[in-house]
């Protein structure tokens, strides 16, 4: 009995000996450092997810839609009867024909939107998601186009801001551009890299009226000057014809 007790005890100095001893301690293996490619991907990674995170946030804001009882020619109701006004596809035509000025006003745009654009929403959307309206709104030196939805029964706006500038050159020809780098989803004011994602939307809504949109730049080229006001847009003729232009 004595003996197997000692032997116990032996055993367990011996053990306590070992663990006591730095020499016979376990080797660990230290990991390798993160290649380039790995770290690569894990960075690729978070800036999705954080990318992700913003799109939903913007999305979730748009939802906050813009007040646009401030439009003139805005119907919350989108059966009420529209209104008359002038044909400005016609309009834009014998102005640019006979370089004659043009001012045409807020109101005129958003009935003549209401009168001719047939506004549907199409494709899987289309189950819960209802077309309200398409507006202009002008502001100093900037047109704003909203598209108006209904999203489960809860309003919806995106809108995109054109500004155009133009800069006169040396021979008198002026050169004109107009920027679509900034918009809005709700109230909340998004950059281009946000608006590409509902950019194809404007983009039909541009084929839509490409008679009208192809008019004004050929306007521009005969060296008609825009100037876009509260609730006014203008577009002068030249005062004088460039040398060698053609009547």
């Amino acid at each position: 009995m004595r003996n197997t007790v000692s032997s116990k005890m032996a055993d367990k100095d011996k053990e306590t000996g070992d663990k006591s001893n730095p020499g016979k301690k376990r080797e660990r293996k230290v990991p390798s450092p993160p290649t380039r490619k790995a770290l690569f991907f894990k960075n690729l990674f978070f800036l999705s997810l954080l990318g992700l995170v913003g799109i939903g946030l913007l999305a979730s804001l748009s939802f906050d839609p813009q007040d646009l009882s401030d439009i003139d020619g805005y119907a919350e109701d989108s059966s009420a009867l529209i209104p008359g006004g002038p044909d400005l596809a016609n309009l834009l035509e014998n102005a640019a024909r006979n370089k004659n000025g043009v001012r045409i006003t807020e109101e005129q745009i958003n009935s003549y939107l209401r009168r001719t654009l047939i506004f549907e929403q199409e494709g899987w959307f289309k189950s819960f998601v209802s077309a309200r309206g398409v507006w202009v709104r002008l502001q100093e030196d900037i047109v704003e186009v909203i598209i108006e939805r209904e999203v489960w029964g809860k309003r919806h706006t995106i809108s995109m801001l054109l500004q155009p500038e133009q800069t006169k050159q040396q021979d008198g020809r002026i050169n004109t551009t107009v920027s679509r780098g900034k918009g809005k989803w709700g109230r909340t004011r998004v950059l281009n890299g946000f608006m590409l994602l509902t950019n194809s939307s404007f983009v039909s809504l541009r084929g839509a009226y490409s008679t009208e949109t192809q008019q004004i730049w050929d306007m521009f080229r005969g060296r008609f000057q825009i100037k876009v006001s509260d609730g006014v847009l203008e577009l002068s003729p030249p005062e004088q014809d460039l040398p060698g232009a053609p009547s």
